[in-house]
């Protein structure tokens, strides 16, 4: 048995930004097109063959950073049983799910995988509570001292301002570098085959 302090985020930096329900509805359309390209090209948590045209993306919870320009998102998936490794015999549907951080830049969001991920629950609010209870209460990291640990669940204001966001745009700029040096050096990359 592992002891573990509580990590809720206190009462006086719970999240309270609210959004007109436009905007709101208008990114979720917009990270659901995003997240299904992610999915057609296998990246980021869409990287299984388990995903395909088919697979459902529901988009969970939005939550915004005090100037909605910083989101956080909590994605499900849903998908028939047969796409398991191991399907069952009688048809269903399963669930994953995951969290991304997003930035906007006028009318553009960019997304940048986080995690934590759950997979194959059959029942879609038991999934939703799994990510909802994993990001919202214990997400803070045991040792918080390392540069880029979650001190912060997402659910508390101060997460806007932490060094998460300082992480996203330096794996940006290596993702640029790395495209860029496919095209100009593909001799120079190597990339492990998509399962």
């Amino acid at each position: 048995m592992q002891f573990r302090k509580n990590t809720d985020t206190p009462d006086q930096f719970l999240y309270k930004t609210t959004v007109k329900k436009e905007i709101y509805t208008k990114d979720s359309l917009t990270i659901s097109t995003k997240f299904k390209e992610l999915l057609l090209q296998h990246e980021d948590f869409f990287y299984s063959k388990e995903y395909f045209e088919g697979t459902e993306i529901i988009i969970d919870t939005i939550l915004y950073s005090p100037d909605l320009k910083k989101l956080a998102v909590l994605v499900l998936t849903k998908n028939p049983t047969s796409r398991q490794l191991m399907p069952t015999e009688n048809e269903m549907w399963y669930y994953n799910a995951t969290s991304y951080l997003g930035v906007r830049q006028s009318d553009t969001i960019s997304l940048s995988w986080l995690g934590p991920r759950f997979t194959n629950s059959t029942d879609q609010q038991e999934q939703s509570n799994y990510i909802r209870q994993e990001c919202f209460r214990n997400f803070v990291s045991k040792d918080t001292t390392e540069k880029y640990a979650h001190k912060y669940n997402l659910n508390d204001v101060r997460f806007w301002t932490c060094s998460e966001w300082q992480k996203i745009e330096e794996d940006k700029i290596k993702r640029k570098q790395f495209e860029e040096e496919k095209i100009k050096h593909p001799e120079n990359i190597y990339e492990p085959p998509k399962r």
